[in-house]
């Protein structure tokens, strides 16, 4: 079990003059950099020199300690997951096919020399290289 991560380490941490201070969550979880406060502060309020203003520190604690205001349901929340995975595999597999149709075309092109490999390239927006790779299966 992770380590709770309090607003008063996090101010601290925020706070550090050393770059390379952490907040240490314990054996199985990464410890938590000032990098990482950065990019979960981008969603928050700040002053205008980007300090958290005082009600965002219980927010920062809160998304470092697996917790999320206004979180969904457990069922409901799982649901909108499963939906993003198969949305992806959906994305995935149509691209996969879109890119086979492209590879068959630029074989197809090159056998058929109707077009230099260069012109063949500058259509497709690749290297020459890219070209004989594709055409000899290699990639």
């Amino acid at each position: 079990m992770a380590t709770v991560v309090t607003t008063e380490q996090i101010r601290a941490l925020w706070d550090a003059p050393s770059p390379n201070a952490t907040i240490d969550r314990g054996d199985h979880y990464p410890p938590v950099t000032k990098d990482d406060l950065g990019a979960l502060a981008s969603e928050l309020e700040t002053d205008d020199e980007g300090y958290p203003l005082d009600d965002q520190w219980e927010l920062l604690a809160a998304q470092l300690n697996g917790e999320a205001p206004d979180e969904p349901t457990s069922t409901v929340g799982q649901d909108l997951l499963d939906e993003i995975r198969d949305a992806r595999i959906e994305r995935d597999r149509i691209k996969a096919e879109a890119d086979e149709k492209f590879n068959a075309l630029i074989r197809a092109a090159v056998v058929s020399k109707k077009a230099s490999v260069i012109a063949i390239a500058e259509a497709a927006a690749m290297s020459r290289a890219r070209i004989y790779q594709i055409r000899d299966g290699r990639r």
